[in-house]
């Protein structure tokens, strides 16, 4: 099975998870920022898309913390002069090596990179105009390469050697280097290098944030000099969207975010290749090498003059053959499985559910699932899965009212067909546990809470690895001792969200309930101060108004904990 198809079937994994009265959701999804690139592009201003190292990482290329471990060890010697804690420090680490060692140490990883989906993503997008522009601080060739692949060939251009104030003579679609390219004469590193080119570079980074909106992804602008001509030049005239992967806004970022509240809008919890894999399915512009390749690959032929013959003005088409061996290929009756990974790839559930069960029949336990292979069992499996999800979206967008039942029993009958075909698989159950707790949070009701639990279980049963639902299963015991005025299920959640603080440990508003309830308040404390630091509190209207803050009320620790928030 591909990178791409597991990368398909498990964005849903991330997606589904809900922290209710935790987390602040994002106020746009995928689906909407598409909606606005759409807009974009009939309004004649695509997107400019900034790009850095995360968008990289999948592909082969360490982060800053990957390369200072590889300069403590492959350069020793040279770093010998700085400090322990400098050694540390990936500007410092830099600035000791000469420009040739820098080179040295980042060669490896590029000429062994592969091109990851991100990229893929980025060409994609250009090829269908959604962005005329990537500018990126990355010194790799991969996105070239994903350009290539697809055949698209767009300008380039060096601003490390460039004259930045003949930015009107850009041709687009381009990809700017900021810092220089690997094979480059110039890659700049250090801090002072960055800033100081960041500094020249004010014209045309205020123009870009004010003449088109921007993405962008996979660059943290912590300590950097290009974020401060960002915070220093944008006014809200275009929409930003700043895609993280930290789940909540970093904390240098927080005020830019403030300031621009309406107009710029930080989206947590993104991977680089989830994000553009599902940006492509919703702008429905994936290459069509990937589901085309005969079409594709004759296109690209067609583009091969004949060969010449010395001292003639008569050639031979070399690639007739080839080419026609192409076209009898194109008009080949794919298999099942291939169309139906095309379609995954397309991001198309509805049409892959479909497909099998025109070609297996209705699944239910009266089919002999032992004559449907594995792997169209996990595709079923994942479209399914992804259906609900959106299904339930929907539900929820339009609002609650009496002709939801049919609608919300259409979703779990998704999760009970998927159950069927693979019991054994604890996707189904995250996905099923997660939208039943979701469910009983709005209609405050016992036995679906239990039964979200229920589905809790088995994913730890079936793989004991997975946490990812632990607060989710930690906050659905804490209503049901609230709803059932049974004391003996705030251990139970405590026990839970303890699980949960193991890997999202900023995000512990919940446990700090739990704490309260069984009587811990210093611990509880402790708890909400670093909800505090790290931004994960609730709005101050929830904190007012939530039973288990009774106890901090009227006190002057809980109104420095509730100041400045909104």
């Amino acid at each position: 099975m591909s990178t791409f198809q597991k990368k398909t079937y498990e964005n849903i994994y991330k997606e589904l998870g809900f922290d209710f009265g935790t987390v602040k959701h994002p106020e746009f999804s995928i689906a909407n920022i598409a909606e606005l690139m759409r807009q974009a592009i009939i309004n004649g201003t695509p997107y400019t898309i900034l790009t850095g190292a995360g968008c990289s990482k999948s592909a082969g290329i360490p982060l800053a913390g990957g390369l200072v471990e590889e300069m403590n060890s492959q350069f020793d010697v040279q770093l010998s002069n700085l400090t322990e804690k400098d050694r540390s420090n990936y500007n410092k680490c830099m600035n000791a090596l000469t420009h040739q060692e820098r080179r040295q140490l980042l060669q490896n990883h590029i000429k062994d990179a592969n091109i990851n989906w991100a990229h893929i993503g980025l060409a994609a997008l250009m090829n269908k105009g959604y962005t005329q522009r990537v500018l990126t601080f990355n010194f790799d060739n991969i996105l070239m390469r994903a350009c290539g692949l697809i055949g698209l060939y767009p300008s380039i251009y060096d601003f490390t050697n460039a004259d930045v104030n003949l930015q009107n003579l850009i041709i687009d679609p381009s990809i700017i280097y900021l810092h220089g390219q690997s094979y480059g004469f110039r890659q700049l590193n250090d801090e002072n290098e960055t800033k100081n080119h960041a500094n020249s570079m004010t014209n045309f980074i205020a123009q870009t944030l004010n003449t088109s909106p921007v993405i962008v992804a996979g660059y943290s602008g912590f300590n950097d000099g290009f974020f401060e001509q960002i915070n220093k030049h944008y006014c809200g005239e275009q929409r930003l969207f700043w895609i993280g992967y930290e789940k909540e806004v970093p904390e240098h970022l927080q005020n830019f975010f403030k300031k621009y509240k309406n107009h710029a809008h930080y989206i947590g919890g993104q991977d680089a290749d989830d994000f553009f894999i599902s940006l492509m399915q919703h702008l429905d512009c994936l290459p069509d090498f990937f589901t085309n390749h005969a079409q594709h690959t004759i296109r690209v032929l067609d583009e091969v003059i004949d060969f010449p013959m010395p001292n003639t003005d008569d050639g031979i088409n070399i690639m007739s053959d080839l080419r026609q061996q192409m076209v009898e290929l194109g008009k080949q009756i794919l298999s099942l499985t291939a169309i139906l990974n095309n379609l995954m790839m397309e991001g198309k559930n509805n049409e892959v559910i479909e497909l099998i069960e025109t070609q297996y029949g209705q699944i239910s336990d009266e089919i002999d699932i032992t004559a449907i292979d594995e792997e169209i069992k996990y595709m079923y499996v994942w479209a399914q899965i992804n259906a609900a999800k959106k299904d339930w979206i929907e539900i929820k967008r339009k609002r609650f009212n009496e002709d939801n039942d049919e609608a919300i029993k259409s979703v779990f009958k998704r999760f009970e067909s998927s159950e069927i075909l693979r019991p054994k698989m604890h996707e189904i159950y995250l996905g099923w546990g997660y939208i039943l707790s979701e469910l009983a949070y709005i209609t405050n009701d016992i036995d679906t809470y239990n039964t979200s639990i229920k589905k809790f279980s088995k994913v730890s049963e079936l793989d004991s690895s997975v946490l990812e639902h632990s607060q989710s299963w930690g906050t659905a015991l804490l209503m049901l001792a609230e709803l059932t005025k049974d004391p003996y299920y705030n251990s139970q959640a405590l026990e839970k969200l303890k699980v949960a603080e193991t890997i999202q440990p900023t995000n512990v508003y919940n446990l700090a309930c739990a704490h309260v309830r069984l009587g811990q308040a210093d611990k509880a404390k402790k708890k909400l101060v670093i909800c505090k630091e790290n931004n994960t509190l609730p709005p101050k209207e929830l904190l007012l108004n939530d039973s288990d803050m009774r106890l901090f009320y009227d006190t002057p620790w809980f109104e420095d904990l509730i100041v400045n928030l909104e």
